[in-house]
């Protein structure tokens, strides 16, 4: 078991240098660092908010106007409701965060009223006079749709800064319609604002074919910039905005502007929150790169039902009010998937590819506040971390010294170095934000690095007490020994992994460093420390063991 074939010798050495070069940048002075290449230089473990800081950014959540955009739908669901009972409409509109409705006839407004309490329990139905109705969610039920969606706010902010889920940001609500982002580490918050203030919010919407350009729009629709109209209103915003307007909104570019536009419909037939995945890819025919997409159930079942009762009419795809493409329906599209095609470079349609990934923000988000944040916990907590770690590090080798002697104790550690590196490596290549509770999880690290090589090492002193020579009780004990090893790494990695799974912040710091730990001293305390001391056999040949 011992004897390592050469193959595997320069496997173990390769893989091992490799995550030396990985970690190699976190020790390099920043002198060095500046003479190397990014790609190279920029792998290094992030340092979370409670060490070294980060970005602040405080969002303003429009609320408002997905509450008003609900009342909207709930007007178009209402008129065919009625009719459906036989009873005749007069008008339906979406007053604000309400829906006025008014029938013909006022003999059957008991019949209305019983319709219209039977669409949703949450809804509020007023009798306003003989044949006028409204219709509103109560105030609990706007408080809790409010939160609702600052909540669902913080999941796709979540998604979209911290894909890997290792960077650990810390997002918070804040008042009735804020939302507090502090990311560890930002090396261009630029990016961070771009990828943050991005709503992606999708919608597919019929286009409105009776209206004429220089034309108004009817009450039904909305007239909205295409993607080449929406280029040219920024250029235009840009030469003549005045100092203190800070951005422009798509909905006004139309009114401000002599731009391309499209009318379309107000009311959405699927949107973003209907997705399900998206990607970038490319034409097969033109080769240009477009973006699919798949639906969840209920998005395809709409998108079926639309697209099969309007065939030869255009379908706006609309993406944050912009309206970036129009194809006309040439048959009923009911499999649950879609493209979105366009004059798109291969980096936008992975930017879109991704915020449609990580899901559609529910509201415009506008960024009210920008800073910079310190550390937490200070300079003399973050020392006296540090100092627990080396004298936690320092203990662990001088009690494997003691314990097995100047050369298994140093086998051990050597082990342990290894283990470390590698942790440190793939912290470095996930990405990973190290905080308190994750150097707390990396002394721990240090512990299981050598409790495989204390399992070993005492399986190695029972078959000597049984009476083996040093190569046979050598053998028998890695093997012995490898099922305990086993067992002990796998349930601690099963806790770490659901740790990970469901906590947030700082746990997930501690189980990263934890389960990566664990994984590493496997390779290092069973397949490096038998390389080396099949080497020490083959060149040293002892009789006994001394350990």
């Amino acid at each position: 078991m011992l004897n390592t074939p050469r193959w595997q010798v320069w496997s173990i050495l390769g893989v091992t240098l490799f995550c030396v070069l990985l970690a190699l940048p976190n020790l390099l002075p920043r002198v060095v660092l500046n003479h190397l290449p990014h790609w190279y230089a920029g792998n290094q473990i992030n340092l979370g908010l409670d060490l070294r800081g980060g970005v602040h950014l405080l969002l303003d959540v429009d609320v408002r106007t997905v509450l008003r955009q609900n009342a909207i739908n709930l007007a178009d669901t209402i008129r065919p409701r009625l009719r459906e009972k036989g009873i005749q409409v007069r008008d339906v509109t979406a007053d604000g965060m309400a829906v006025n409705i008014t029938i013909r006839d006022e003999a059957q407004g008991n019949d209305a009223l019983s319709v219209l309490r039977g669409i949703d329990s949450a809804l509020t139905v007023e009798r306003t006079g003989p044949t006028s109705f409204r219709m509103a969610y109560s105030e609990q039920e706007q408080v809790k749709r409010r939160r609702q969606i600052l909540e669902q706010s913080i999941e796709v902010l979540r998604r979209r800064i911290d894909e890997s889920g290792t960077k650990e940001p810390s997002l918070q609500i804040q008042g009735d319609d804020g939302i507090v982002i502090q990311v560890p580490g930002v090396n261009d918050p630029a990016e961070l604002e771009r990828l943050v203030g991005k709503t992606a919010r999708l919608s597919f919407r019929l286009a409105d074919t009776d209206w004429l350009p220089g034309q108004p729009t009817s009450a039904r629709a909305v007239l909205l910039p295409t993607k080449e109209g929406w280029e040219q209103a920024l250029k235009l915003w840009e030469a003549q905005k005045r100092p203190d307007e800070k951005e422009l909104r798509a909905g006004d570019a139309c009114r401000r502007f002599q731009i391309q536009c499209q009318a379309v419909q107000r009311t959405i037939i699927v949107g973003g929150e209907d997705l399900t995945g998206a990607s970038a890819s490319y034409d097969h025919q033109t080769g240009q790169p477009i973006v699919t997409f798949q639906f969840n159930t209920a998005g395809g079942r709409s998108f079926c039902r639309v697209t099969t009762n309007n065939v030869g009419q255009p379908l706006a795809i609309v993406l944050d009010d912009v309206v970036i493409s129009a194809p006309r329906i040439n048959s009923a599209i009911c499999g649950g998937s879609g493209i979105i095609t366009g004059q798109f470079t291969t980096q936008q349609t992975n930017e879109l590819a991704l915020l449609l990934r990580a899901g559609a923000l529910p509201a415009t988000l506008t960024i009210v506040e920008k800073r910079t944040v310190g550390a937490d916990l200070g300079a003399d907590a973050i020392r006296a971390g540090l100092i627990a770690s080396i004298v936690g590090t320092v203990l662990v080798v001088l009690f494997m010294f003691i314990s097995y002697g100047p050369l298994f104790g140093l086998f051990a550690n050597l082990a342990m170095v290894v283990n470390m590196v590698m942790v440190f490596a793939g912290m470095s290549v996930l990405g990973a934000s190290l905080t308190l509770p994750g150097i707390a999880g990396l002394v721990l690290t240090v512990g299981m690095a050598v409790d495989s090589n204390v399992l070993i090492y005492e399986r190695v002193r029972e078959e000597q007490a049984a009476g083996r020579q040093a190569l046979s009780a050598l053998v028998s004990g890695y093997e012995r020994a490898l099922s305990a090893i086993i067992d002990a790494n796998l349930t601690t990695l099963i806790a770490g992994v659901l740790m990970f799974g469901f906590g947030s912040g700082p746990i997930r710091g501690f189980a990263t460093t934890l389960s990566l730990g664990l994984i590493t001293s496997m390779f290092s305390s069973t397949i490096f420390t038998r390389m080396i001391l099949g080497w020490w056999l083959r060149t040293y040949r002892p009789r006994e063991l001394v350990i």
